[in-house]
């Protein structure tokens, strides 16, 4: 017995600390029915942009959109969404207002995929999954039913839904939710990246230890080229539990810097 016990210590510290915290090493949870345990409260560890004091577990009242830590960082990056060429003058356009334009700024909702992964995630038998956002724009929900592959008539003959008509299905341990009837009203980023309403939003699921990754693709032929997939979130399970936010007030910040300012070198 103390031959394995020193065994089992001398393996342990030959691991390094950090794998030994890495909360996606641990166990993958699962279900009765064999899909991985989704439920829980997730903390966003990183990711792109979101609207207005919308990461859970890293909440800033104070931040200002002109101010977002990341701007000329994201700006830079080679994942841009594809417009098509006769475009891309509208989007510089639509960013230099941005807070003219953006709903983000007029207590509106974000809309999909621009919420990001979600903050918690309540999954029981013989109910749609539902997904909780802790926003400043105010908390939202979304409804994910997973026994069909049917979008709602209804919903789709309605249309112009800020998080639009999901629905789910699993893929091995992933679960992909597919999300269409969009309005046109909503931005995908704070850079002018405005959509139609043709827009398809897919998003990929999965449970790591306890991690959620999570992946949008946005199709969308009345404005891009080809599809898009964002760069992808890691959270993080945590413990602190979504809150009531104070109801949204619409704010001109009469400093707001321009898109050419916010990423100037």
């Amino acid at each position: 017995m103390k031959l394995i016990a020193v065994c089992a210590l001398a393996i342990l510290a030959a691991v390094p600390a950090a794998a030994q915290d890495d909360p996606a090493k641990k166990p993958t949870p699962k279900l009765a029915d064999g899909h991985p345990d989704l439920n829980g409260y997730w903390a966003i560890g990183r990711g792109p942009d979101t609207p207005v004091n919308s990461e859970f577990g890293q909440r800033n009242a104070f931040i200002k959109r002109g101010d977002w830590r990341n701007a000329k960082e994201a700006y830079a990056d080679p994942n841009q969404p594809p417009y098509k060429p006769e475009l891309k003058a509208k989007v510089e356009d639509f960013a230099k207002q941005e807070s003219k334009l953006d709903t983000a700024f007029f207590c509106k909702p974000g809309g999909v995929p621009r919420v990001g992964p979600p903050h918690a995630i309540v999954q029981a038998p013989g109910m749609p999954i539902v997904f909780l956002y802790q926003l400043g724009a105010g908390n939202t929900f979304r409804q994910v039913p997973t026994d069909t592959r049917q979008h709602d008539d209804i919903a789709l003959s309605i249309g112009n839904m800020y998080n639009g008509d999901s629905i789910g299905r699993w893929e091995g341990n992933t679960l992909v939710v597919e999300t269409i009837a969009f309005i046109d009203e909503t931005w995908i980023g704070i850079y002018g990246w405005f959509h139609s309403d043709k827009m398809k939003v897919v998003e990929r699921i999965s449970r790591v230890g306890d991690t959620l990754r999570y992946q949008a693709t946005i199709e969308d032929p009345e404005v891009f080229t080809r599809p898009w997939t964002m760069n992808p979130w890691v959270s993080v399970k945590t413990s602190e539990r979504i809150i009531e936010n104070p109801p949204c007030v619409e704010t001109d910040f009469d400093n707001l810097t321009s898109l050419d300012e916010k990423t100037r070198h």
